[in-house]
């Protein structure tokens, strides 16, 4: 959890009250034992805002568990919602709300959807402070990995100006 400033801790409070009755999976949380590993997509969590505002608000923000990596998974926050365990988690194909049986509990997963999009709104100070943040101790940075997009870029950018100055030449008799 990110060491939260004192002026942000209403933003913190507000965002906690919009997304109730979410809550962190704890102990009382009723979960099937293998939950972890057969939890099923529901089509409501493809409307989740985009993963790095759900990671933020859920556990920078509000102090979530975070379960970690594993085999095609970014990262896995198990929440409590009306004693109930659910996963968020970004997996290979996105973020996304994950159930025990998503064709039961769908109309619960719309309901984290639309909280959690809540909190989001909820939490744009925090977000920003993130960001002031980041660029004021210069952990922003841009990774090129994309070799070879940029090697195609360098071909198309070289025939432009052979082409280019073939065209030059034979206008100026050259």
């Amino acid at each position: 959890m990110v060491t939260i400033p004192k002026e942000l801790k209403t933003v913190r409070d507000s965002a906690m009250k919009a997304i109730a009755p979410i809550r962190g999976a704890d102990d009382s949380t009723k979960a099937e034992p293998k939950l972890l590993f057969f939890a099923k997509r529901t089509d409501a969590g493809r409307d989740l805002p985009p993963y790095y505002l759900v990671y933020f608000l859920l556990v920078d923000l509000l102090g979530f568990r975070n379960l970690g990596q594993f085999e095609k998974l970014a990262w896995s926050v198990p929440v409590d919602y009306q004693g109930e365990a659910f996963l968020i988690e970004h997996r290979k194909f996105g973020v996304g709300v994950f159930a025990r049986d998503p064709a039961v509990q769908e109309a619960e997963a719309r309901d984290i959807v639309r909280l959690i999009k809540k909190g989001v709104r909820t939490a744009a100070p925090f977000f920003d402070w993130l960001a002031s943040q980041a660029v004021h101790e210069s952990k922003l940075n841009v990774v090129n990995r994309t070799d070879d997009l940029f090697e195609r870029f360098n071909y198309f950018r070289s025939e432009y100006r052979r082409t280019a100055k073939e065209a030059f030449d034979r206008t100026n008799g050259r």
